[in-house]
């Protein structure tokens, strides 16, 4: 009773400590209200305030606020610290779990954001640098056909003439007919000629003897008249006795140099020809020659003794054999080509002179065999763009053939390369590509 009276004679007379008092004014910290279970967060400034927790019966009223212990009631009276029983006192700085919150919200935003800008820049540059698919070359051995059309031609034709105006005695052919060699053609009055080589010869002494004469004269220009006219007189005897000795003249006939066909007959018996005059004409047709126009791109790629097929065009269905027997370097410049001969074997004659057929030179070579869509043809030369790391280069190339959907390049490509397939028709030199797929050559 005692103990309670002293007690209540001296209460203590701090007005109470509301809870939003408290947040107002301390720093952050943990309060322990004395006679109660409840800890405060007092850094917790938002927190919706309760009712006060009741005192226990026997303790004192709570002391009020009003800034440091000392001033409540004096320096006597139990100070702020003791009653709530605070343990310390810290910054007023958010709790580490939040700060690690924000700061992962802060590096999520930024990823977001650095995400979302590689999308739209990749977007960019796929839609600014072109797609291609490429093709990867590889070298094959092929079997091309050089072609072009040409002419049939007999092996030799000669046109059968004399120097000498002679009298047609008889012709001894037709025109069709086969004939040998040194076989008679026409027979030939040899009156006239003997009568011309005596007069030849008469012509020759006198001007010999003109020489003689002047000679002794010491008049040069007239001893260089005599000495030429001598000098003409003399050749031409020598040429009459020269054909009156001929090979082609045996018994005052007119025979054949070569076995061959006789195709034209321009003399008839009786006639008197002048000299050089062609009297027939004689066709050696067991051997043909076709002159054949092939295009200058193919000038490096025909050499002597390569094999042909010829084709007439009167016999589409017959193919006949030949070998290229001459090259003849000289260009045609309407059609820009140059003339080839093939030298075919005619046994059963079924090549005239005068056909016309298409030959089909066959030659061996390595190329780079890419398909007819990788090749731009510009201007009339062709290019191929070749990808190198991510950019393409135009590079221009030499066909060496085709075929339904390949072509042989035989230079500017090299085995390997990668060039462009699909995508090449807006393409220029150097421009950066983006490859999408890659076709690869096979064997």
């Amino acid at each position: 009773m005692h103990d309670q009276n002293q007690f209540q004679k001296t209460p203590l007379s701090h007005p109470t400590v509301g809870r939003n008092a408290l947040l107002s004014g301390y720093p952050t910290q943990n309060l322990h209200i004395p006679g109660g279970s409840q800890e405060l967060d007092v850094g917790a400034r938002f927190i919706a305030p309760k009712e006060p927790t009741p005192l226990a019966p026997g303790l004192p009223p709570p002391i009020p606020h009003d800034g440091l212990a000392e001033k409540a009631g004096g320096g006597s009276q139990p100070g702020l610290r003791d009653a709530l029983d605070i343990s310390s006192s810290r910054p007023p700085f958010p709790s580490q779990h939040r700060r690690r919150r924000i700061t992962a919200t802060l590096v999520g935003s930024i990823l977001l954001v650095l995400v979302a800008m590689s999308y739209i820049t990749w977007n960019l540059v796929q839609g600014a640098v072109p797609g291609v698919t490429l093709y990867q070359v590889g070298a094959q051995n092929a079997s091309q056909d050089i072609g072009g059309g040409g002419i049939v031609y007999p092996r030799q034709q000669l046109d059968i003439s004399y120097p000498v105006a002679e009298r047609i005695v008889g012709v001894l052919v037709k025109p069709g007919d086969q004939i040998s060699r040194n076989q008679p053609l026409v027979q030939l009055d040899p009156a006239q000629l003997n009568v011309q080589i005596r007069q030849a010869a008469d012509d020759m002494a006198a001007a010999q003897a003109y020489l003689d004469t002047v000679s002794s004269s010491r008049n040069a220009v007239t001893i260089a008249q005599a000495q030429q006219a001598f000098v003409l007189a003399k050749n031409k005897y020598n040429a009459l006795v020269a054909e009156a000795s001929s090979p082609l003249l045996h018994n005052g006939n007119l025979i054949s140099p070569l076995s061959g066909v006789v195709t034209t007959v321009n003399v008839n018996p009786g006639e008197v020809f002048a000299a050089d005059t062609p009297l027939l004409t004689i066709m050696d047709e067991s051997i043909v020659i076709v002159h054949v126009k092939v295009p200058l791109a193919n000038l490096g790629q025909v050499h002597l003794n390569q094999t042909a097929l010829v084709t007439p065009s009167a016999l589409p269905n017959q193919q006949f054999h030949g070998t290229v027997t001459a090259i003849i370097p000289q260009a045609d410049p309407q059609t820009d080509t140059f003339e080839v001969w093939i030298a075919v074997v005619n046994a059963d004659m079924s090549l005239l002179p005068g056909m016309s057929a298409y030959v089909r030179i066959q030659s061996s070579l390595k190329a780079m065999a890419v398909p007819r869509l990788a090749i731009l043809n510009s201007n009339g030369s062709s290019l191929a763009f070749v990808v190198r790391g991510t950019q393409v280069y135009a590079r221009h190339v030499h066909i060496a053939g085709r075929s339904s959907d390949t072509i042989l390049v035989d230079a500017g490509l090299s085995e390997g390369d990668r060039i462009v397939l699909v995508g090449l028709d807006q393409l220029r030199d150097g421009e950066t590509v983006h490859v999408t797929s890659v076709e690869r050559w096979k064997s």
